[in-house]
Order: C-alpha cells, then sequence, then structure tokens
C-alpha cells in the first residue's frame, strides 16, 4: 500500500487543486511577462501616435496695410526673421491709373511759319503798314517795302480782323505789322533761297544794287552833292557795298559806295520821290 506522504516530506509543493490555480510553468511566466511589456510600450504609442518629434509650425507673418492703386488696401507680409519676404498681394478690385503721356510740341522749321525771334519778308505787293500799336487805329509809323526783310520781337496779337505781329525793320522803326487779309499774306517768313533788292534806306554795311531805270545812269561823284566831280557813271544792276553816310545835299540823300575791286568809289543818291536808286540786296 502506498504510503501518505507527509506535508514534510513534499517541502515546498501545494496540494494538487483546480488547474486555472496550478503555478504556470516557468517558460509560460515568461511570455506573459513579454505580453505584458507589450502592452505597456504599444499603449503610449497608440495614445500620442508616434514617439517622432513633431514639426514646429513656422510662425504666421506680420501683416502691414498697405495701399495699392485705385484707393485699396491689403495686407501684405513684412520681413520676419527666418522667413523669406512674401511677394506683394494685389487687389484684383483695384483700378490702375496709367501716368498721362507729356504731350511734346514740335519746334517749328525756321522759314514755315512766322516766330518771335526769327526772319520775315514783307509780301504786300504795295508795302506794309507799320503802326505803333496792334489794330487799324494804331498811328502809322512808316510804311515797309515789299521784300524788306523784319525781325520778328512779338505775337500773334488779334485786333480788327487782322493778326499782328510786333517787328523790326533794323532802322530804328518798331512797330506793328498785319499778316494778311485771310486771302493773301503780307508777312511772311519765307525768305526764299537767294537775295532781292528791297525798296528800303540802305545802311552802312549793306550789300546794295543800282535800279535805275532802263537806259539811265548812276553817277558817281566825288563828295555828296550835285555840285562835285563825276567820277563815273554805271548802270542798273551793279552792286556796292555802303561805306559812309546818309547825309543830305541838293534836295537828296548820298552814301558813300565802293565796289567789291575797290576801283569804284564815291559819293551816290539813292533815289528822288518815285524811284529808288540804290536798293539794299536782303
Amino acid at each position: 500500500m502506498q504510503k501518505r506522504i507527509s506535508m514534510q516530506e513534499r517541502g515546498d509543493r501545494t496540494l494538487p487543486g483546480p488547474k486555472s490555480s496550478r503555478p504556470l510553468p516557468n517558460r509560460q511566466q515568461k511570455v506573459a511577462a513579454l505580453l505584458v511589456l507589450s502592452l505597456l510600450w504599444i499603449a503610449p504609442i497608440l495614445a500620442c501616435g508616434s514617439f517622432q518629434p513633431r514639426p514646429t509650425p513656422s510662425p504666421t507673418p506680420n501683416l502691414t496695410q498697405t495701399a495699392v492703386s485705385g484707393g485699396a488696401a491689403v495686407f501684405v507680409p513684412t520681413n520676419t526673421p527666418g522667413i523669406l519676404e512674401a511677394a506683394p498681394v494685389i487687389d484684383p478690385t483695384a483700378t490702375f491709373t496709367p501716368e498721362p503721356t507729356p504731350t511734346i510740341t514740335p519746334t517749328p522749321i525756321p522759314g514755315t511759319v512766322l516766330e518771335v525771334g526769327q526772319p520775315a519778308r514783307v509780301a504786300a505787293a504795295g508795302g506794309l503798314n507799320l503802326r505803333d500799336t496792334a489794330g487799324s487805329a494804331g498811328n502809322l509809323l512808316t510804311r515797309l517795302s515789299v521784300g524788306q526783310r523784319l525781325t520778328v520781337l512779338e505775337g500773334p496779337i488779334s485786333a480788327d480782323g487782322y493778326t499782328w505781329w510786333r517787328v523790326d525793320d533794323g532802322q530804328g522803326n518798331v512797330g506793328w505789322a498785319a499778316q494778311g487779309d485771310g486771302t493773301d499774306d503780307w508777312l511772311t517768313p519765307e525768305l526764299g533761297t537767294t537775295v532781292q533788292p528791297v525798296n528800303r534806306s540802305p545802311r552802312v554795311g549793306d550789300r546794295v544794287r543800282v535800279t535805275m531805270d532802263a537806259g539811265q545812269q548812276l553817277s558817281i561823284r566825288t563828295a555828296p552833292g550835285t555840285n562835285a566831280g563825276i567820277v563815273t557813271r554805271v548802270n542798273s544792276g551793279v552792286e556796292f557795298t555802303i561805306m559812309a553816310g546818309p547825309q543830305s545835299a541838293n534836295g537828296f540823300i548820298w552814301y558813300q559806295i565802293r565796289s567789291d575791286n575797290g576801283q569804284t568809289q564815291g559819293w551816290a543818291a539813292d533815289g528822288n520821290n518815285t524811284v529808288r536808286w540804290l536798293s539794299p540786296l536782303e
């Protein structure tokens, strides 16, 4: 008969009991411990998502209110350390107003229009009145000869249905002359390409041409006056240079003239009350 084993003989053994309360073998205890550790490791990961560091969000750039064309205001980011400058934000509703294009007035070509500071010529066939004011009621200063060259000083001014210009004839006469009657030009900027004789008194230094009637000759004398000796006589068309004058004698105005070669020199009357015998070239 099998002997009963006393408690002392069993040592630390326990009596057999239900299966669930029995101590687990050593290997099973290790597996259970690993499962517990795994649950302890996975639980925080599931709760936080990951142990990887999250990216630091970029700071929001400072916004500055800026006015753009058309009066609309937008907010554009300003420079912030560590952030590149953002491109300006354009309000699509803003209206762009372009800068006005400057108007350029072309400078007229000399000889095409009357202009202050430019020369002009008398084109009226019967001559042109020069008055002290712009208007038909102005006092008559002198009568300008056809072809006479003038300098424009001032204008234009409209008066009495005419356009007036203040001109200088180079002989001390300064006044106002009408440009024309709307059909014919009395004062023109066109000087022509060649010089022409004009009906005005000569001045020292002028180039003059003898303008006697056909078949007549101009007497050149040793001194002013009809009683002085005759040096020579010349035909119409001969040209001289005025050296001195004017001087009055025997009812005529006399000028000293000289030919280009210097061989002919003396005094000649510039004309009578009807015809000019010495006409300046302009």
